[in-house]
């Protein structure tokens, strides 16, 4: 039987420890796998990005604002996309009611306590780029950004975030809105596979399309109507209907339906696609999100 000396033992102690060394290596760090996501992201979609300072974000001026210069006490409408660099996130709808969000640019991204999502202060970077290299609303900004700064280690499960996944978001920061809602009411249009001709554009942007003028009485601004009707968000999906409603038309209902449904008589039916300003403006209500373009189908009962 052969002993262990003093001596043998120290050798195999160093030898299990510099075992145990080289396994380490064989691992990244957080901050070392997102780096080089990154920078394979990157080369991969031949990216002319920039690092932001000294920060690991990267961006991209896609569009050069024309607006007011950007300031994070103000209120702007904002639509953005974002998706894991890996592809298996990708919210890139601009017509998603997700996709979009009405604050103080200061709390972007994720909103405010008054949002209903926190404020994330150590995303103050994030908010520098778009103001410090933007600068101006009506522009366009790629940011690239770690996922120890987004969703981390766990991901996000709720949105479909990925574990590890560092996001790519293309931001917009809106001032003049009107071209913009014009331009989703178009798509809109387009999607629910309706032909743009058949619509009457107002001065206010709304488009509308009278299905049948209706044979009963006169409908004024401050009349009373039983409705079947159908609200659509800019995806096409039912947000609310109704069978056999009753509304008021001077009770304080959205502008949109006492601009339009006075177009018809009683018996009739329209359809009308309205820009927000003429519905739940900015803030949204409990169905609809910030600054949401709407698609109302109407018919007014002849009783």
């Amino acid at each position: 039987m052969i002993k262990s000396t003093p001596c043998i033992a120290a050798i195999g102690f160093m030898a299990i420890v510099s075992l145990m060394g080289c396994s380490k290596k064989e691992y990244q760090s957080f901050e070392e796998l997102d780096n080089a996501n990154i920078r394979e992201y990157i080369q991969k979609n031949n990216l002319t990005v920039h690092q932001y300072k000294e920060t690991d974000l990267f961006y991209e001026v896609l569009e050069e604002g024309t607006g007011k210069p950007i300031d994070y006490t103000e209120n702007y409408p904002i639509v953005y996309t974002v998706k894991s660099l890996d592809g298996k996130y990708n919210a890139a709808d601009t017509l998603s009611a997700s996709n979009r969000y009405a604050d103080y640019f200061g709390y972007f991204p994720f909103g405010s306590a008054a949002a209903g999502t926190p404020t994330v202060e150590r995303l103050g970077d994030f908010k520098e780029v778009i103001r410090e290299v933007l600068q101006h609303t009506n522009g366009k900004v790629r940011i690239i950004v770690p996922s120890r700064l987004m969703y981390g280690r766990n991901g996000s499960t709720s949105l479909g975030v990925p574990p590890n996944a560092s996001l790519d978001y293309v931001v917009t920061v809106h001032d003049d809105f009107t071209d913009y809602e014009d331009a989703v009411i178009q798509q809109m249009i387009t999607n629910a596979s309706l032909n743009i001709d058949d619509f009457t554009k107002r001065e206010d942007g709304i488009y509308y399309q009278i299905i049948e003028p209706g044979s009963g009485d006169v409908i004024t601004t401050d009349s009373t109507i039983t409705v079947d009707y159908t609200l659509k968000n800019p995806e096409g999906k039912v947000l609310d209907s109704g069978t056999d409603s009753e509304f008021s038309l001077a009770s304080g209902i959205i502008s949109a339906w006492s601009k339009i449904i006075p177009l018809i008589n009683k018996g009739g039916k329209i359809r009308f696609f309205t820009p927000s300003d003429h519905a739940y403006g900015r803030t949204g209500d409990s169905r609809t999100a910030p600054f949401l373009s709407l698609d109302f189908e109407v018919e007014v009962k002849d009783e």
